[in-house]
């Protein structure tokens, strides 16, 4: 596979976690959208109803996409054994600083910074410990939770996310069977026995987002090693759907505030009738 094809590789794997992530984004705000705007989604049930049960579909079609085994397709992991197998495509570190003293130039190396998740803690035990222990002078209230930050190489960076994705091979695998067997064919298990599919083959919304933000982590920086881009994770305004629901709840305060107007102009002109008569 020669640079430009890994290049449309990444790229293609990261729009399909970037929408992935746009899904799960919008499913999580049903939760706080319900509870707090229940009348203004009544005025649409139907269309609510639907349009998560396609959200969560899609979700986790994407997903599943991304962690495909079938043989022949293209995969965060395959994506990932492509740049092992190429690593002369990549800068070893991030960057060079150049700096000139006396008429001699010198050259170092900017290696990557990388602010460590939880789940990567454990392949870093004593940058960990040490960091932590520096924290603990000035705060210890704080300290056994501090984000740590680590300096890696290019290599050092992808030996990293390849034991990530090892580690999540259980939440993949029952990915990979409950999309085998419920949402891509109509298997007989999928059909007649659902439950069981599922209890055999647990997957939480804390694994999809997890699954989700991996395929971000690692196309993010394949995509910004070859090409020096940033890609964005989520859209910018994400979460502008509460700002429809309350124009919603607007316009039902303004049409009962309407009927109310015209009930008032209906029992005054009702009064001024019945005063006319007596006259």
């Amino acid at each position: 596979m020669d640079k430009e094809q890994l290049i449309k590789l990444a790229e293609e794997l990261y729009q399909e976690a970037f929408d992935a992530n746009a899904y799960f984004l919008i499913i999580q705000q049903y939760g706080k959208m319900r509870k707090e705007y229940l009348p203004e989604m009544r005025l649409s049930s139907a269309f609510y109803s639907v349009v998560y049960e396609a959200l969560q579909r899609a979700c986790f079609i994407e997903l599943a996409k991304l962690y495909d085994r079938t043989k022949g397709a293209y995969s965060i992991g395959t994506m990932l054994n492509f740049c092992e197998e190429n690593l002369a495509y990549f800068s070893e570190y991030r960057d060079t600083v150049e700096i000139e003293d006396d008429g001699k130039k010198y050259v170092f190396p900017v290696p990557y910074q990388h602010r460590l998740k939880p789940a990567e803690e454990c392949f870093f035990k004593e940058e960990v410990r040490v960091q932590r222990d520096i924290y603990k002078i000035f705060d210890a209230s704080s300290a056994d939770t501090a984000p740590v930050t680590v300096e890696l190489t290019f290599r050092q960076f992808l030996e990293l996310y390849k034991k990530r994705y090892s580690s999540l091979s259980k939440k993949r695998e029952n990915m990979s069977e409950q999309r085998n067997k419920i949402y891509a064919h109509n298997d007989k298990r999928g059909i007649f026995n659902q439950e069981e599919v599922l209890e055999k083959n647990p997957l939480f919304y804390t694994d999809m987002q997890e699954l989700i933000e991996f395929a971000l982590d690692t196309t993010g920086l394949i995509v910004g090693a070859l090409t020096g881009v940033c890609k964005a994770r989520s859209y910018s305004n994400i979460d502008d759907w509460e700002g429809t629901l309350m124009l919603a709840r607007l316009g039902l305060k303004y049409q009962g505030y309407d009927q109310e107007q015209k009930e008032k102009a209906f029992w005054e002109e009702f009064h001024s009738k019945e005063k006319r008569q007596a006259e």
